[in-house]
């Protein structure tokens, strides 16, 4: 069977009022019901953890694969800098074949309540990310400016300031669904080709 795997941390793991939860692979189901999904996301990972399961990943032989790290990497507690961030995604994007991942950048964190996620590294590792998506033909979504710029940014985050709510997973699924089937659609053109 086809696979669609999601890796990455407690954004994509789905973290709900303390507990996890798999709403953004049920919606991804939903969506593509030839396809298994599964999520390998872990919460509190960051890509240096994350080096340590893609080839646990790769074994799924997954037809796409939503890389999305950087929540935690963020973090000024136990810093990793951005361009170890950047090593470590490279790392596993060759490692999953670029054809068949899909980058998110790192989520919008409310700084005021985590001020161990400044904006300004935000900023950074957004860039680091859109940099890497250009530079090795990854699809690619900004979620942090697609959050950033929204008017109902409060909704889409739990009280944490970091965990989505059910809007924030909303968005994500608005922003993911279109760009699973753009990438899939690639996959079949370089297979009949």
């Amino acid at each position: 069977m086809k696979r669609i795997v999601l890796f990455g941390d407690s954004t994509l793991m789905g973290f709900r009022d303390g507990k996890a939860s798999d709403t953004l692979a049920k919606s991804i189901r939903k969506d593509f019901p030839g396809y298994e999904v599964i999520n390998m996301s872990i919460a509190d990972y960051k890509t240096n953890n994350a080096m340590t399961r893609v080839d646990r990943v790769k074994r799924l032989d997954p037809a796409i694969v939503i890389l999305g790290f950087g929540a935690n990497d963020i973090s000024t507690d136990d810093e990793i800098k951005p361009g170890k961030f950047a090593a470590n995604l490279c790392s596993i994007i060759d490692t999953l074949g670029n054809q068949r991942v899909i980058l998110l950048s790192p989520p919008y964190i409310d700084w005021r309540i985590n001020p161990t996620r400044p904006w300004t590294r935000q900023l950074q590792f957004e860039l680091v990310t859109e940099h890497l998506s250009k530079q090795l033909d990854v699809s690619y979504i900004d979620i942090l400016h697609d959050m950033a710029n929204r008017t109902d940014l409060k909704e889409l985050l739990q009280s944490d300031g970091l965990h989505f709510t059910k809007q924030g997973y909303n968005l994500l699924e608005d922003e993911l669904i279109p760009e699973i089937k753009a990438t899939l659609a690639k996959s079949k053109e370089l297979v009949s080709n």
